[in-house]
């Protein structure tokens, strides 16, 4: 694999690149390329270090090439270190045994900077994956980069320091001395971080459109902040107090308005600025100590503080780029749906009306306003909105003498002026995000126009109603004089197995009826809404009981369950099924076991009916409510018509709710989940003044009423097909 030349790195995520990709002629050029610029780079920049060499040392005081070496391995593929790794052993001994540096040192220093060199190199792209080099596509961007860099750094050049030492203690000969390592590692350190910092924001910048300061400077401010701080730097190291803290303000403000790369030059000019002047003698370093290599010391610390200063607040300043940036997007995309979602519902045909805590209309689409001057003309939208609210949360009283629809739980029926009756299924909903200390909440209320559906239900339900009533009679003659017949005929006849088979078929036939007749009935028949205990000794569920087997139990908890809003018989019938069904549907040798559960969420009541009979398979758990389906695993050893859970759905839905079936957890067996209305939940109104409590809404069917032999909803057999699972 070829060394990665810079023009091969991929673009910024967030930006196009200011080159294009080179092909893979342009490739196998530019890798040698890149590799001999390196190479004659810290050849170069050794040379120059081995200068600062002073009398009675034989190590220089700055090694800038450190960094040049950390570029040059991060440029090159992990599996081909040894390329840079050889060639960098080779030109740093070549460099010091040139100029007159002991074998030791030669020797060690060329070890020290192999190795610290692949130690850094290898936990920058450990900890730092993002960054050019180490599999990323971008330089500093983040404050935790930069901090995970310069702890490589100080590791590798620790590592560097201990090895080198050791070559100037062969050397030396006079025993250990402390400032030796520190120098070391100062020198390593700096060299790294300034270096190979700036180097690397270099190569960001030059294969990246790097993005500008969201609140940037100019280059007018550009200009003056040089000049400033060609004027502040001298002033700083040519007078005698330690004043040099006041160059941190300037590196600051460089790196708070200007790219990061251009802060990293400008406070790189200020280092080597303070720098060179205290290695000719001049700033307050330099009355420390007289020895050339504490004042260096100093004063790399000096360039590496302001260097890092300059950094850290430059990519801090990226880091709220970066976010100001993606809260922009994060608003443009949330305005996007917002106006998406007020498309959607404007082309509803349900009206949307969504009220504040203190009842106050906040949103509402078109077609509630639509409606709302169908129920209030001759007024503007605000008053025909807030006469409907009002309509809707407090409806008039019935007339039980006039003709009405067969009504839902939640539904509202209204007058218009013409003297036609409008009805409405109100669905309302808590707005969570809207809570108040005082437990008041927003209200979401939707409203469909239900009218022509209600009314077309009528009939279906006058016409199950006389169909049963008139199929009776014949039906039940049929039956009696079938057992007459078989009760004269002899025990072992052929004709009486006849007889009894004609006589089973009419019992269910009746059963079919019955269930044509309770499925019609809960689909059109008349509502009484009221508070309905689920728990208790006189709960609805205590009344399903006595379908239960001696063994079988039905499990409730200890602090009872949630009440609900309903219709008491229709909620009798709805539990009578499901816990009839998980009797019948037991597994054989098992007592069936019935744990109901319900937690109140909002303005509804989610309930789980859970048993342990043989389960339902997940492709019927769909198709399960359907009329009349009957699953095959089941049809030879249960009979039914498979009406019980389809009347189970109807029931529900005219509460306002759905019903699903889930598998048990763990199994065998079903839990089917439904929700219905909370027991007299609290209701926002339209005005400023709120209400205590939905009215209770009474609904007066004028269906006729049922035959005196019709069954009643407690008489009926719960009854659906369940599949094994």
């Amino acid at each position: 694999m070829d060394p990665v030349p810079l023009s091969r790195v991929s673009p910024h995520p967030r930006v196009e690149s200011r080159i294009g990709p080179p092909s893979a002629t342009d490739s196998a050029a530019l890798a040698p390329r890149w590799a001999l610029a390196c190479a004659v780079a810290y050849a170069v920049l050794a040379v120059l270090a081995r200068l600062t060499v002073v009398d009675g040392q034989t190590v220089s005081l700055v090694w800038p090439g450190a960094g040049v070496a950390i570029l040059w391995l991060l440029a090159e593929s992990p599996q081909r270190q040894w390329r840079v790794l050889v060639p960098l052993g080779l030109i740093h001994s070549s460099v010091a045994w040139l100029t007159d540096a002991p074998a030791a040192v030669v020797v060690l220093g060329s070890l020290s900077l192999v190795c610290q060199t692949w130690v850094s190199v290898a936990l920058v792209r450990r900890w730092c994956p993002t960054l050019l080099g180490a599999g990323g596509t971008e330089s500093f961007r983040s404050p935790r980069s930069l901090a995970y860099v310069c702890g490589a750094a100080a590791l590798g050049s620790l590592l560097g320091a201990l090895i080198g030492t050791l070559g100037v203690w062969f050397v030396s000969g006079d025993g250990w001395d402390a400032w030796v390592p520190q120098a070391w590692f100062g020198r390593q350190f700096t060299g790294i971080v300034v270096f190979g910092c700036v180097g690397h924001l270099a190569w960001e910048w030059y294969t990246q459109r790097v993005p500008r300061r969201t609140q940037g400077g100019s280059r007018r401010e550009l200009v003056v902040l040089w000049a400033v701080s060609t004027v502040v730097v001298p002033l700083v190291f040519l007078q005698p107090l330690p004043l040099v803290f006041l160059v941190m303000p300037l590196a600051v403000w460089s790196a708070a308005r200007f790219p990061t790369f251009v802060a990293a030059l400008h406070a790189l000019a200020l280092g080597v600025g303070g720098l060179l002047l205290t290695l000719v003698g001049l700033g307050p370093s330099v009355d420390l100590s007289s020895a050339p290599l504490h004042q260096t010391l100093v004063a790399q610390v000096f360039l590496v503080a302001v260097l890092l200063t300059g950094l850290f607040v430059g990519t801090l300043s990226d880091r709220i780029d970066e976010l100001l940036v993606r809260m922009g997007e994060a608003r443009a995309r949330a305005a996007e749906q917002a106006e998406l979602l007020g498309e959607m519902t404007e082309s509803m045909d349900e009206g949307l009306i969504v009220l504040d805590r203190d009842g106050t209309i906040e949103r509402s689409n078109g077609a509630s306003r639509r409606l709302a001057h169908r129920v209030c003309p001759g007024g503007t939208d605000a008053e025909a909105l807030a006469g409907l609210v009002e309509l809707v949360l407090h409806p008039p009283a019935a007339d039980a003498s006039s003709a009405r629809a067969e009504l839902g739980v939640g539904d509202v029926q209204l007058q218009l002026e013409s003297g036609e009756d409008l009805v409405l299924a109100v669905s309302r909903a808590d707005l969570a995000n809207q809570q108040s200390d005082d437990g008041r909440s927003g209200v979401l209320l939707v409203l469909g126009d239900v009218t022509a559906h209600r009314k077309g239900l009528r009939p279906l339900v006058s016409f199950a109603s006389t169909a049963a009533h008139d199929l009776r009679g014949p039906l039940t003659a049929v039956r009696a004089w079938l057992e007459l017949a078989a009760h004269d005929l002899p025990a072992q006849s052929d004709v009486l197995a006849s007889v009894r088979r004609a006589e089973q078929s009419a019992i269910q036939m009746a059963g079919l009826i019955d269930d044509l007749l309770a499925q019609a009935v809960a689909e059109a028949g008349d509502l009484v809404v009221t508070d309905v205990d689920l728990a208790g000794p006189d709960g609805t569920l205590a009344r399903t009981s006595a379908l239960l087997g001696p063994d079988d139990v039905l499990e409730i908890p200890d602090d009872g369950l949630p009440a609900v809003r309903g219709d008491e018989v229709a909620l009798r019938q709805l539990f009578a099924n499901l816990v009839g069904n998980a009797v019948k549907y037991s597994r054989p040798g098992v007592p069936a076991q019935v744990r109901v559960s319900a937690r109140r969420r909002g303005s509804r009541v989610v309930i789980d009916v859970e048993d342990n009979g043989v389960g339902i398979a997940e492709r019927e758990r769909q198709v399960i409510f359907e009329r009349f389906h009957r699953a095959a695993a089941t049809r030879a050893e249960h009979g039914g018509t498979g009406m019980g859970l389809a009347i189970c759905q109807t029931i529900v839905q005219r509460h306002g709710g759905s019903i699903e079936c889930l598998a048990a957890d763990p199994g065998p067996g079903s839990v089917f989940r439904l929700d219905l209305p909370a027991a007299t939940p609290e209701v926002t109104a339209a005005t400023p003044e709120v209400l205590a409590a939905t009215p209770e809404l009474t609904v007066v069917s004028d269906l006729p009423a049922p035959t005196p032999d019709a069954p009643t909803p407690e008489a009926l057999t719960p009854d659906d097909e369940r599949a094994t699972a």
